[in-house]
């Protein structure tokens, strides 16, 4: 919640001022960096809290996540997987077709968001790598 905490916004969302979000925006690409701190401190700043409820429910879910993620086979590979987020299956035990297709829709959207983010890193390497090169040959 925010100073606007009246102001219309999408369900499950909190609102951003305006305003914090400029600065934290104008930080980000005046130093092309910017830290969760730094983050933190302009959204204080600015007057951003949350419900006291809905934080300790969140930390709730993140600790049984951990828990969740922690169970493994014998080969390290995890034993139970989250359907959306709101449900856990113990993989080997599942029969239920739509759910196993669930977990992998799932899996298969953050590997493809991954290899983009992945793709896109790769590329400023090879920039890197070709004005190292440049700078070598030249010097």
């Amino acid at each position: 919640m925010s100073k606007n905490e009246g102001a219309a916004h999408p369900p499950g969302s909190t609102p951003l001022p305006p305003e914090a979000e400029e600065e934290i925006m104008e930080t980000l690409f005046t130093k092309m960096h910017i830290s969760s701190q730094e983050i933190a401190a302009i959204l204080k700043k600015h007057g951003v809290y949350g419900d006291m409820d809905a934080l300790q429910d969140s930390y709730r879910k993140r600790l049984g996540q951990r828990l969740m993620a922690k169970i493994r086979d014998a080969d390290g590979q995890r034993e139970v997987l989250s359907t959306r987020g709101q449900e856990y299956i113990v993989v080997e035990c599942c029969n239920d077709r739509q759910k196993l297709q669930t977990v992998r829709r799932r899996i298969q959207s953050q590997m493809s968001g991954l290899d983009v983010s992945a793709q896109k890193v790769n590329g400023r390497i090879a920039v890197l790598d070709r004005l190292t090169g440049r700078i070598q040959k030249a010097g």
